[in-house]
């Protein structure tokens, strides 16, 4: 009786050892699809943001950038070939990777020595800013990257614009480290794109189905774009019947435009439930930070933060909806450009103190109640300000982590070069300086990069986003750095040059 119960227990346990060889394998090859779908997802996030500077270089800059020269540089994107990054580096690989790591877990080090780059007029500091977001933080897609740049934005809240004499002004240019940052993460926010469209979808639509006249409240301006025939009806020009006419198209305007303006703050006052929490931890941190600052008055630094959701979040997808997204089938055409540029800085002026509205909008902005935006601003900022970055809720990459960063050749040697040259400066700390000095410790002396290569301007140079590997080290799988292979255009040049972009491992 004993043999056949030890012949079924034999049987039975290898039964079992080979289920579990089985599921062994299968979770061996689900790990391989996870990796091999996450660097499917990096590598178009790349190649999409990509475009999409590429995109807005050619609109924003059209004199630099001819339509041909832009949509070569499109087609280039999308012929983007990956390869192995120790074949530029070589052993050097390894170092590249620990410093690039240990820079990226220290985002109080990357606030200092991007302000202190601003400061010395480094000559690529704003290409470094493009690369700390797209490079060194891997576009902010996975979870760890976001609450390291979102550590770096309060810093740059602390060191520039705190101790900044105007910070508004600052803000309103756009071109200081804080106000890039912040445009590229509000940009490639997943939650701030469904925020986006739930709030502007509706009232922009309207705007595009009711109206085809210009919305203009220049009385200068009412009639430039009638055609002779709608311009007779206004009569003879500089009559008295004339400008009663202009004066009631003027006011017939400016009725529309109000009651637009405020279907708009209705849908943002509507959909504030589902404003993203990173972009509402950043505002508070700045509102809490700048409040205490003598020199400035709360009701300046409640503009300010008004001013910056505006300015760099909301408006430009009023103007420009379908890049961000918000409609895709229906036509834009002049007349609706021009109205949603209308609603956007009429929607800008609400949020300015009175001393700097624009004279020609003072007829507008008396028909709006003042408080209308300010209590958009209450929404976002109420509540306990916490110290540390909220934990996305769509967090949809959970269970992945970063060991690689995606980052062309000439990008890192410029970046290196960047750092060298912010510690041989005064503007840092001394536990700083001492910080980034065992940073370099080790890191080679690279060669001059060329100011005049296309490949260091952010709108065209290679940046590629970080591989992933499962965040449990148990049953990790190796995976491989990839390099673009890539084709530059360059203006300055009568033929194409080939430019090899590369990735480096984190040092482990």
């Amino acid at each position: 009786m004993v043999k056949p119960d030890i012949h079924t227990l034999a049987h039975h346990l290898k039964q079992e050892r080979l289920y579990v060889a089985s599921e062994k394998q299968l979770i061996q090859r689900l790990n391989s699809d996870v990796l091999k779908t996450a660097e499917r997802l990096y590598r178009a996030a790349w190649i999409a943001k990509q475009q999409r500077i590429n995109l807005d270089r050619l609109i924003l800059t059209s004199v630099e950038a001819s339509p041909a020269e832009c949509c070569q540089h499109a087609k280039m994107l999308e012929d983007t070939q990956f390869i192995d990054g120790y074949k530029t580096l070589g052993f050097q690989e390894t170092i590249y990777g620990e410093f690039l790591a240990r820079l990226r877990e220290n985002p109080r080090l990357v606030a200092s020595c991007l302000v202190a780059g601003e400061r010395l007029n480094q000559e690529h500091t704003q290409g470094v800013i493009h690369n700390v977001f797209t490079s060194l933080y891997g576009n902010c897609i996975m979870q760890e990257d976001e609450s390291y740049l979102l550590q770096v934005l309060r810093y740059l809240v602390e060191f520039e614009l705190k101790e900044n004499d105007n910070p508004r002004r600052l803000l309103r240019r756009g071109t200081c480290a804080f106000s890039i940052l912040f445009k590229l993460f509000s940009e490639g926010l997943y939650s701030a794109k469904l925020f986006l469209t739930a709030t502007l979808h509706e009232p922009i639509m309207q705007l595009l189905v009711e109206d085809e006249d210009h919305l203009e409240t220049d009385p200068a301006k009412v009639t430039e774009r009638l055609t002779p025939a709608q311009q007779e009806r206004f009569g003879e020009k500089g009559s008295e019947d004339y400008k009663q006419r202009v004066q009631a198209a003027v006011e017939a305007n400016e009725a529309k435009l109000v009651a637009l303006v405020n279907k708009f703050i209705g849908y943002l006052k509507q959909n504030t439930y589902c404003f993203p929490h990173s972009l509402r931890w950043i505002v508070s941190q700045m509102y809490k930070t700048l409040s205490c600052v003598e020199r400035l008055e709360v009701g300046e630094v409640r503009t300010m933060c008004t001013d910056l959701l505006l300015t760099c979040f909301i408006c430009p997808a009023i103007v420009n909806p379908e890049q961000y997204g918000i409609i895709s089938d229906a036509p834009i055409n002049e007349v609706a450009r021009f109205n949603l540029m209308q609603v956007g800085q009429l929607l800008q002026q609400l949020a300015m103190a009175d001393d700097d509205i624009d004279p020609r909008r003072k007829s507008s902005l008396s028909k709006f109640d003042k408080s209308c935006v300010a209590a958009f601003l209450d929404v976002v900022i109420g509540g306990r300000a916490v110290e540390t970055p909220p934990m996305s809720s769509m967090n949809l990459l959970e269970g992945l982590s970063r060991t690689a960063v995606y980052i062309t050749h000439s990008q890192l040697l410029a970046l290196v070069d960047f750092v060298r040259s912010v510690m041989a400066g005064d503007h840092l700390r001394e536990e700083e300086h001492m910080a980034l000095e065992t940073l370099l410790a080790n890191v080679p002396h690279s060669r001059t990069v060329k100011s005049n290569s296309l490949e260091l301007t952010p709108s065209n140079t290679p940046q590629l986003s970080p591989a992933t590997t499962p965040a449990n080290k148990k049953n990790r799988l190796p995976i491989g750095q990839h390099l673009a292979a890539i084709t530059s255009w360059d203006p300055s040049t009568t033929t194409l040059s080939a430019h090899i972009p590369l990735v480096t491992p984190f040092g482990g």
